[in-house]
């Protein structure tokens, strides 16, 4: 009769967290849009992922409608990012105002 072998709890417990966290990943990136909350009121907004090289003003000038002010742009998204600065770091989420 062979001995049956049973996995160790922390294996079992590991898998569950690793197709948790693979479930909520593939969640964010079908799901990606969501609401945030302005002075004006809800906002739908989108999350992006700061990469290497990025600076807040580099960044908001790429979103800014044309003809647009990026200065009004940076603010509104510190405010929507609770940002006490303009310093960003590669990897660092931002939730994004759609247009």
């Amino acid at each position: 009769m062979a001995a049956h072998r049973t996995k160790p709890v922390f294996t079992r417990i590991a898998a569950a967290m690793l197709i948790a966290a693979i479930s909520w990943l593939g969640w964010s990136i079908v799901m990606p849009a969501t609401q945030a909350q302005s002075a004006t009121g809800p906002v739908a907004v989108v999350n992006y992922t700061v990469r290497p090289g990025d600076t807040l003003w580099s960044f908001a000038d790429r979103v800014t409608p044309k003809n647009g002010n990026v200065a009004e742009t940076v603010q509104e998204l510190k405010e929507l990012n609770n940002l006490d600065s303009v310093s960003l770091t590669p990897g660092q989420n931002l939730l994004v105002p759609e247009r």
